[in-house]
């Protein structure tokens, strides 16, 4: 499965910044509301949408190993017979890192939202949380079925259906994820600019925001191109040429104010796990070039490094 459909409601990961609130906001509704926002309140806000974001990235490897599963699974269990049937077929795994008490929590909306927003995290949160118990429910039972070979009694029925049915809750879950994520951003954009405004970190955020994102578009084109690389190999030489050239400038720039606020070493990292990045991204491309396509292996490995620079942008932001 395109991981180009599973990306389609993952924004780049918002400003976080830890910073108590005990006021309200309760004025307006939709992004209006916060555009009297102090800086304080409008940093809380963005410390909870961050978090949505960024759990939903995590969770989105998870969501793809189990489509591309689903799709190896159903064509072995219509020809079990075949040895190979289920060979590559790993079962994905998914570990939700506990969270310190005092932190926001996703299932949780902080009071700096308004009433009406409030209500809508605390109800879309609940319904995605469930889809994504579900899909891991229904692909439990897939892989129990798998290994007690229960396919040799019903010959598949049970197997297929479950294929069907995790196919049907993903959708589920991407068009609640789209919902959530529109929201999320449409709030996490309006208290932003009340924070940048005042921020001496200002010209740092706003450069790793523009290198996640391009480095999120070169993903997202590799990952597009189908089995046939050399289609989309010219622009994804200049994706990569373009972000190389972004990062030599944005990790030289006076790092005065980060020292400052002692975020000079964070920015550092996040500029070393581009360099990373682009290493890895350069191997991919050579290879993919040579073969015609990039493989599995090779779009979660690229997949991988976005999530290790999201970490890395929020904990300059933490």
């Amino acid at each position: 499965m395109n991981k180009n459909f599973l990306y389609t409601a993952i924004g780049v990961a918002m400003l976080a910044v830890s910073v108590s609130s005990c006021d309200n906001s309760k004025g307006g509704k939709g992004p209006a509301a916060y555009e009297s926002n102090s800086v304080e309140k409008a940093s809380h806000v963005i410390e909870y949408t961050n978090l949505l974001i960024d759990i939903a990235n995590k969770q989105n490897s998870y969501i793809t190993r189990v489509a591309e599963n689903a799709d190896k699974i159903e064509k072995g269990l219509k020809n079990p017979s075949d040895r190979f049937a289920f060979i590559g077929v790993f079962p994905p795994s998914y570990f939700e890192s506990p969270r310190a008490f005092n932190k926001v929590k996703p299932d949780e909306p902080v009071d700096e939202l308004s009433s009406d927003d409030k209500k809508f995290f605390k109800e879309k949160w609940a319904s995605y949380s469930a889809s994504f118990k579900k899909v891991q429910d229904q692909y439990k039972q897939l892989s129990d079925y798998l290994k007690a070979e229960d396919y040799k009694d019903d010959k598949s029925a049970k197997g297929l259906a479950l294929v069907d049915s995790i196919r049907s809750t993903t959708q589920q879950l991407m068009a609640e994820k789209v919902v959530l994520m529109k929201k999320v951003n449409e709030i996490a954009d309006a208290s932003e600019v009340i924070v940048l405004k005042e921020s001496p970190l200002k010209d740092y955020i706003i450069a790793m925001k523009g290198d996640l994102k391009a480095v999120r578009d070169f993903v997202e084109l590799v990952e597009s191109s189908e089995g046939d690389y050399n289609a989309i190999k010219p622009k994804a030489e200049a994706a990569y040429a373009a972000l190389e050239k972004a990062k030599e400038e944005h990790s030289q720039l006076n790092m005065d104010n980060a020292k400052k606020e002692r975020k000079d070493g964070y920015y550092k990292s996040f500029y070393d796990r581009v360099g990373d990045f682009l290493i890895e991204a350069k191997k991919i491309m050579r290879d993919s070039a040579e073969k015609g396509k990039i493989n599995e292996n090779q779009a979660e490995t690229l997949g991988r490094s976005y999530d290790s620079l999201i970490s890395a942008y929020n904990s300059f932001n933490s």
